[in-house]
């Protein structure tokens, strides 16, 4: 879920089925309305959902990638976070500047194969992994996972070398 500065974000954990969902040691539990693929296009549902903050979400979508039980969108969303922390691990990181002016780091600079798998992995996501409806747009659509932020904040997502 969008935050500026970055470290407020969160990730939401619901049921596509509307269950139930369980709790965790950090976040809250809310209502959110998500937009998925129906007979008539997209279209909206409401969800209960838990939101931790991202440090205590990465452990959880980490063991689950590796999980049977795991929905796509968590095996989708732990790999995307066992990437960032490798690209982490290996200092591929350079400082920037968050939509609101505050202290940001990004993925980079990255070679080619890195910038490939970014994209792979973007265009792997399933529906529900980015549920989150475009902001003042009718009818509802999704955006394309790899330009999601640059429709939030109007700032293009930069996936190759500074």
């Amino acid at each position: 879920m969008p935050g500026d500065p970055t470290r407020t974000r969160r990730i939401a954990f619901w049921r596509a089925e509307r269950g139930a969902v369980p709790s965790v040691a950090s976040g809250s539990v809310e209502e959110l309305t998500v937009v998925l693929p129906g007979p008539a296009g997209v279209e909206p549902a409401r969800v209960p959902a838990v939101l931790p903050p991202v440090r205590a979400a990465v452990p959880l979508l980490v063991r689950a990638r590796r999980d049977t039980a795991s929905s796509r969108a968590a095996v989708l969303w732990g790999t995307a976070a066992a990437l960032a922390l490798r690209l982490t691990a290996r200092g591929l990181l350079l400082p920037g500047l968050s939509p609101e002016g505050h202290g940001a780091w990004r993925a980079g600079p990255l070679q080619p194969d890195g910038v490939e798998r970014l994209r792979a992995l973007a265009a792997a996501m399933p529906p529900e992994a980015h549920a989150v409806p475009v902001e003042g747009v009718t009818p509802l659509r999704l955006t394309a996972p790899e330009h999601r932020e640059a429709a939030r904040t109007g700032h293009r997502v930069r996936l190759g070398r500074a």
